[in-house]
């Protein structure tokens, strides 16, 4: 159904066009049916003419010793005169036309002549009829007129003579012609006005949705106020969108003031995570510095032993300058540098052998399929990100648990993904499993998948994990091509 009034106006021209041929055919139909019965009319009619003419040609003569072309003559004048619009004559095989009369032609004077386009046609029918000793009819539709020739034979097929009729039926310019021609013009008449009018009706219902629609698409936040169109249906949809752009500005107000209040706290939870994260990770350093320290100044005497303090402290900051650069590179983007890697099957194969001894009794295996084309990518940043997957499947699996490495190329992106069938992810760290200092182990930073995160989106990609009740499996997913 339609959904729109100019949709509707357009079936209902649609639709009254459709009557309009409809009747139109009808009519036509009605024409060539008037048109076929006045030919059977007429084709009737010549062949009770011709066979009048054969009655009176073998009625018994005059007594003054007419002769037998006479009378035929006679008998094709004396009947065909009661028959409008039919002329005829007698035809004798070998010889021609011995008789032709055309009484009642509407031309000026009185027609003697054999009409001479007809003449070979005329001679062919009756020379059939009179060979076959059978009535032959004969009709030619040319367009505007059809022409009607019967014949039938007067004596035996011995004799070769025929008598014939010839009529012409007017199709074009006749009443019933008139009449269609009236009627499809009366129904043209029609059909252009109720265009022009629909036309004139769509046009300004166009002009007036145009307004419309270009005061909505201006593109700002807000619907803007719309001027009314002096049309009353159209007004009344206009003020509902008015008052709906009202209510709808000051819902966007409230919601613009909630979304913000909502950040303002998603980032003071996310940096007091960091926070407790960072003092966690510094805590634990800093307590055994201290105690070295101590240990040594207690101690002045004792020079290994303060050397060996010395040391720890030195590995301690060590631990803590590490910490921060994981913790920069979880939440500062570095510049990727694209490559092209030839055979990522070797790529993915390179980074799972650095972890076999790690492994253990865990298999380590790549699944990537045959002819791999040729992808571009940051082959350190990845591999970082990816080396951290595997320790996280290593960590979180059992030993004889399997690690699946797999690459696939799907709408132009590449998928790198490693699954393992582990105890799974913590339901209390899932939500945030992506930030910095996210761990469910008590050993854990945290700050590997934050890193994986930054690596894909520092490409234009992402990273997601799959939960499943026999493990995870984690994507890193990025453009094949340049990053925009």
């Amino acid at each position: 159904m339609p959904r729109s009034i100019v949709a509707w106006f357009a079936v209902c021209w649609g639709l009254f066009l459709v009557a309009a041929l409809v009747v139109g055919v009808l009519l036509i139909a009605l024409y060539k049916e008037t048109t076929t019965q006045r030919t059977d009319r007429a084709a009737a009619g010549i062949a009770g003419a011709c066979d009048a003419i054969v009655r009176e040609s073998r009625s018994p003569g005059e007594t003054d010793g007419t002769t037998a072309n006479a009378r035929y003559a006679a008998a094709v004048n004396g009947t065909l005169e009661q028959f409008a619009g039919v002329e005829g004559g007698v035809w004798k095989t070998g010889s021609g036309s011995i008789a032709y009369a055309f009484p009642t032609y509407q031309g000026s004077g009185q027609k003697t002549d054999l009409p001479q386009a007809e003449e070979p046609t005329i001679r062919q029918v009756v020379e059939t009829a009179a060979t076959a000793h059978r009535p032959v009819a004969w009709k030619r539709d040319a367009g505007s007129q059809v022409l009607l020739i019967h014949a039938c034979p007067i004596s035996d097929a011995a004799a070769g003579i025929a008598a014939w009729t010839m009529t012409r039926v007017v199709t074009v310019g006749g009443r019933p012609f008139l009449l269609a021609t009236t009627g499809l013009a009366f129904l043209l008449v029609v059909l252009l006005g109720s265009a022009a009018l629909l036309g004139r009706v769509l046009w300004r219902w166009s002009q007036r949705l145009r307004t419309v629609e270009a005061a909505l698409s201006t593109g700002a936040e807000d619907l803007p106020v719309l001027p009314l169109t002096g049309q009353r249906d159209l007004d009344r949809i206009v003020g509902a969108i008015n008052g709906a752009g009202a209510k709808a500005s000051e819902a966007r107000r409230r919601t613009e003031s909630l979304l913000q209040r909502v950040a303002d706290g998603e980032r003071l939870a996310a940096l007091g995570r960091v926070a407790a994260g960072v003092a966690h990770e510094i805590r634990n350093p800093i307590a055994a510095m201290r105690l070295k320290a101590e240990n040594a100044l207690a101690n002045d005497a004792d020079r290994s032993r303060s050397k060996d303090a010395l040391q720890v402290v030195v590995e301690q900051v060590a631990r803590m300058d590490q910490l921060l650069q994981n913790l920069l590179r979880s939440v500062q983007r570095s510049e990727i540098r694209r490559q092209p890697v030839m055979d990522i099957r070797e790529f993915l194969a390179g980074h799972a052998s650095l972890f076999r001894e790690q492994a253990g009794q865990r298999p380590i295996s790549v699944d990537v399929p045959d002819h791999f084309a040729p992808v571009e990518f940051d082959a350190a940043a990845v591999g970082g990100a990816l080396d951290n997957l595997i320790l996280n499947a290593i960590q979180n699996s059992h030993d004889g648990a399997p690690i699946m490495l797999r690459a696939e190329i799907e709408d132009s992106r590449l998928r790198l993904s490693v699954s393992d069938a582990g105890r799974g992810v913590p339901e209390d760290i899932r939500e945030h499993l992506f930030e910095p200092f996210a761990t469910g182990r008590p050993d854990g930073t945290g700050l590997g998948l934050a890193i994986v995160r930054e690596v894909a989106e520092a490409h234009g990609g992402s990273a997601r994990v799959q939960h499943r009740d026999g493990g995870s499996t984690f994507t890193l997913d990025i453009p094949i091509g340049p990053h925009q």
